[in-house]
């Protein structure tokens, strides 16, 4: 899995997901059923363990090359967190305070809760970020039990881990877990160890020397995007939870076995290396601030796409910025 596999595999996963986000934006163009088909494709557009595999994936790699220590998983978390201030800071903070006086509560309660993650109440579109930074800093205890007891039974706890916190979720968020943040993010944390758990497997599957790369399906992209179309479909049919990171694995491999034109990987690469900024902006552009302007456009279709090429025009002016403040603290060369 390259870099440019992990780009791609990262762009389909944000399209994705703002396209599971699309209910919160074009509420009144699905509400008239202006988008009959959408249900029909909702189910495959939970895509948070797309990125949870691609980052397994490199995770695992560094911790083979003894490199996945203290030092460097807190560079890495400060890295997602700056991203995560600067567009507080730009929408709720200064954004927030001008256009939309009273929308936002600025006590230092809720300011430290917001720009923590330990609540998302300033947007519910970033309630992943606090269990995915415990995830990678659990990530080396991870790879060494995995490196005991095997890929099978690595696989077959991580997948059950999933099932139970899911279970756990759709039983008891709405009276318990929404109200002890405590308990919903240790339920999140265990959610979140099947998607680095596949990663990992897949870097261990290559380190032995094996490939991802299905040897036959070599030169018929064609047949391996039909599959993933088709598969995208298939799954949308099915609403089970439960599918969820066996078809982001499927979905992955898939990535790994087109050879993708040179076109193609350069305009879906950069819409996956900013997959970060565009996950913290996509709700404040489309849903929590804007909405009253975006649908406008009414129909869900066009309103998506707006909302993509939006969010990432802004995601591509900030990265920049949070960029050049990770250099200046020294947390990127």
């Amino acid at each position: 899995m390259s870099r440019e596999h992990s780009a791609i595999i990262k762009c389909i996963a944000i399209l994705f997901i703002m396209l599971y986000h699309l209910t919160a934006v074009a509420r009144t163009g699905l509400a008239d059923g202006a988008m009959p088909f959408y249900d029909t494709i909702l189910n495959a557009t939970s895509s948070l363990n797309f990125f949870l595999i691609v980052s397994g994936y490199g995770l695992y790699l560094v911790y083979k090359e003894n490199r996945l220590t203290w030092t460097y998983l807190l560079k890495r978390t400060l890295r997602l967190y700056l991203a995560l201030w600067l567009v507080l800071f730009l929408f709720v903070v200064l954004l927030g305070s001008q256009l939309y006086p009273g929308r936002f509560s600025y006590s230092p309660a809720d300011l430290i809760a917001g720009f923590t993650g330990w609540r998302w109440d300033y947007c519910q579109f970033t309630w992943f970020l606090l269990p995915y930074v415990l995830m990678t800093f659990c990530s080396p205890f991870l790879f060494k039990i995995m490196d005991k007891v095997g890929n099978i039974i690595s696989f077959i706890v991580g997948l059950a881990l999933y099932l139970v916190t899911s279970w756990l979720i759709s039983r008891y968020y709405d009276g318990y877990l929404r109200h002890h943040y405590a308990v919903y993010h240790v339920v999140l944390l265990l959610q979140t160890f099947v998607g680095p758990i596949i990663g990992a497997i897949f870097a261990r599957l290559v380190l032995s020397g094996k490939s991802l790369q299905v040897a036959w399906l070599q030169g018929k992209s064609w047949l391996v995007l039909l599959a993933m179309v088709c598969l995208f479909i298939l799954r949308g049919q099915i609403a089970s939870a439960s599918l969820n990171p066996i078809f982001a694995a499927i979905m992955a491999l898939g990535v790994v076995n087109v050879n993708w034109s040179h076109l193609a990987s350069k305009v879906l690469g950069s819409i996956g290396n900013k997959c970060l900024m565009m996950w913290f902006c996509q709700g404040f552009l489309g849903s929590v601030m804007f909405n009253e302007y975006i649908e406008l456009l009414y129909w869900p279709a066009l309103i998506w796409i707006v909302w993509v090429i939006v969010t990432y025009i802004v995601a591509s002016l900030l990265t920049p910025v949070s960029n050049w403040l990770a250099r200046s603290l020294k947390l990127i060369k």
